[in-house]
């Protein structure tokens, strides 16, 4: 009786041994099967979103062209081979003579929109590339003229950033908004009638691939 008692026990831990050996590969198994398939899901999220977007810019423009940027990872910014790379933005300098509205209408049909200037760094960058004998539209309006002034993509209007002319703006009826170059030296924005034909910047947001 020992023996048969000690041999059932030997096939008991034995069995006890396989059954947690058992769920040990299962639980890996299942646990490696999550991680396969939140790669793919998170491949396809990422760079899947980045092809489509690719494949949208690509109905506008005929080509790209991108630079490495990162130090760890190799990340590529990219932007249409017309458009000027800043930051995380592209810019286009129409030298075209529209309205405000309708250079907004050609910006979105770009893929962009009229240019929002976030910082003192960005309006740099881009008087850089302006013709000081024209003045250009922004992306900035008052639609109803109570000095309630807001961007074209929803950004906030900051006190803090803005780069109004002396003694701008100054007139409700003019609701729109444009960057000039004005004597002794200076660029800066002035309020204007929407209606008047002029330049303008559009911008949009580089792809990342």
């Amino acid at each position: 009786m020992q023996e048969g008692q000690s041999q059932d026990r030997g096939k008991g831990v034995w069995w006890s041994q396989m059954r947690c050996w058992s769920v040990a590969a299962i639980s890996i198994t299942l646990l490696s099967i999550c991680f396969i398939v939140s790669c793919v899901v998170t491949y396809n999220f990422t760079y899947g979103k980045n092809d489509q977007k690719l494949s949208q810019l690509h109905t506008y423009h005929s080509s790209l062209t991108c630079s490495s940027e990162g130090t760890r990872v190799t990340v590529w910014g990219c932007c249409p081979s017309t458009w000027k790379p800043f930051d995380s933005s592209c810019y286009f300098i129409s030298t075209k003579k529209e309205n405000w509205a309708k250079h907004e209408q050609n910006c979105v049909g770009m893929g962009g929109h009229l240019v929002v200037i976030n910082t003192e760094a960005e309006q740099n960058f881009i008087i850089h590339h302006l013709n000081e004998s024209f003045p250009y539209f922004l992306g900035l309006t008052d639609p109803q003229g109570k000095n309630k002034w807001q961007w074209i993509d929803q950004t906030p209007y900051k006190e803090n950033v803005r780069f109004w002319h002396d003694r701008e703006p100054n007139l409700s009826a003019e609701q729109c908004v444009s960057i000039v170059f004005w004597a002794p030296g200076k660029w800066g924005w002035n309020d204007v009638l929407c209606h008047l034909k002029m330049n303008s910047i559009c911008e949009m947001k580089k792809i990342y691939i």
